[in-house]
């Protein structure tokens, strides 16, 4: 067609190989806030790990609660982000809920 190589590639190859790095990423925001337990514990930073490590230890579990309820939500609202991301990558997955076939 006389379409340099750039655009081939630009169009084409990196559609579709963002896919599996939007994926990466929001598997590891999971992974981010359940490390950051362990990390803040080891080097006494303080943060969001620490603060419900420490909440456990002192029997408050109301504040374990809603910080991990936060760690939660936030863990969703990166996965909702990715599978709408997904639409806007390639046009060939939908976001409806439509039959297949």
């Amino acid at each position: 067609k006389g379409v340099p190589d750039r655009t081939i590639l630009w169009r084409h190859g990196f559609r579709n190989a963002l896919i599996p790095v939007v994926t990466i990423m929001a598997l590891d925001f999971g992974a981010l806030f359940s490390g950051a337990l362990i990390v803040e514990t080891m080097f006494a930073y303080l943060g969001m790990g620490k603060t419900i490590y420490d909440a456990v230890m002192g029997n408050d579990y109301n504040l374990a609660l809603v910080g991990l309820l936060l760690a939660t939500t936030i863990t969703l609202a990166a996965n909702i982000a990715a599978d709408i991301a997904y639409g806007l990558i390639d046009p060939r997955i939908r976001l409806t809920g439509g039959s297949q076939a």
